[in-house]
Order: C-alpha cells, then sequence, then structure tokens
C-alpha cells in the first residue's frame, strides 16, 4: 500500500510535470530551465531538487506518464474493442495524437542522449514504457492476424510499421513547423496503412 508521504510526493511530481509539458510546449525543452519551471510551479529551485534531479529527468518523467496513459486508452479502447476495423482505426488515431503530443519532447532527450549529456537510465526508461507500448500494438494487430482480417505478418514487426508510419508523419511535420495534427494527415495515414496506395483495378474508371 502507498504511504501517504509517497502519495503526496507522487501528486507533486505529477504537478511539476504537468507545469513542465506547458512550458516546453509554448517554448521548447532546449530555452525552458529548472528555474523557469521552479518558478511557474510557485516553488523554490532547491524545493524542485527534491523531487528531480535535473530538467532531463523531468523531460523523461513527462513522457514516460504520457506513453503509459497511451497504453492505458489503448487497452480500454481498442484491446476492449470488438470490431478489429474500429480498433485499428482508434489506433491510429491515438498514436498520432501521442506523437504529436510528445515527439517533439523525446527528440530533444534522444539528441541529449546521443551528444551525452544525459544520465543513460533516464533513457533506458524511456525506452522500456516504449517497448511495452509497442508490445501492446502488436496485442491489438495479432487479433486481426489471427481472425485473418490483417495480413499476415509477425504481430511485432507489423506493430513496429505501423508505429514507424504514424511517427514518421508526425516528425516530417515538425520539420514543415506544423504545430497541430489534422484530420487530413490522419486520414491520409489511415488510408495508406488500411487500404494502401495502389488503386485496384477498374476504380475510378482507371486499370
Amino acid at each position: 500500500m502507498t504511504s501517504r508521504k509517497d502519495a503526496e510526493k507522487e501528486f507533486r511530481k505529477r504537478f511539476i510535470a504537468e507545469v513542465a509539458y506547458r512550458l516546453f510546449a509554448d517554448r521548447s525543452f532546449e530555452t525552458v530551465t529548472v528555474e523557469d519551471i521552479a518558478r511557474a510551479a510557485e516553488f523554490g529551485k532547491g524545493t524542485l531538487y527534491q523531487y528531480f534531479e535535473s530538467k532531463e529527468e523531468i523531460v523523461a518523467y513527462v513522457i514516460q506518464r504520457g506513453i503509459s496513459e497511451l497504453c492505458q486508452r489503448i487497452e480500454a479502447e481498442c484491446l476492449q474493442e470488438t470490431d478489429l476495423y474500429v480498433a485499428l482505426n482508434r489506433l491510429i488515431e491515438l498514436q498520432y495524437e501521442f506523437h504529436a503530443t510528445y515527439g517533439r519532447l523525446f527528440l530533444s532527450l534522444l539528441r541529449r542522449n546521443l551528444d551525452g549529456l544525459l544520465t543513460s537510465q533516464y533513457f533506458e526508461d524511456v525506452k522500456k514504457r516504449y517497448e511495452a507500448k509497442t508490445q501492446l500494438t502488436a496485442k491489438v494487430l495479432e487479433r486481426g492476424i489471427d481472425s485473418g482480417v490483417f495480413v499476415s505478418a509477425e504481430s511485432y514487426r507489423l506493430a513496429r510499421a505501423v508505429e514507424s508510419v504514424v511517427k514518421g508523419f508526425v516528425v516530417e511535420g515538425f520539420e514543415r513547423k506544423q504545430q497541430k495534427p489534422t484530420a487530413s494527415d490522419i486520414g491520409l495515414i489511415k488510408q495508406v496503412l488500411l487500404n494502401g496506395i495502389i488503386k485496384r483495378r477498374g476504380e475510378n474508371g482507371n486499370g
């Protein structure tokens, strides 16, 4: 059972993380300082360091919470959905929303890791959560594969392919300075993943 002290500590960590996320979203991870986060949370800098060792630990915590929330939604909205087509559509939407929300922060964390400026454990913890997300995605797809509705493929590899298409589209959007996901973007991703890009013979009079 979680003690009252532990529960209060976790509450404050979540509060700090939410404040930090708003700052990161409004500006960027690189330009926000620990002092900025402490000021916005109305904590002293020393108090903030009682909960997080660094800005990098804060962003790792933010991303991990985002992945955990995504996994909960995949379980509730995809794994529990009996209509496999509806489940796959919702899976694509959830993945897109997640990467649109947390993708920039993950790229910032990745750059810090590649530059040797990040405590390795922070990045490893995020990678483990990502792996759990991919495994859960594979479970959703496995149902469709086993029932003969989805293409015959190893579910984990198919999960990686789906996630890569969605994530790649979002990251390319960052390069184009696109700020928010759009219905047309998600619709195009669905069209490609669900129907492919090659028209069937006879469609629209072609063939």
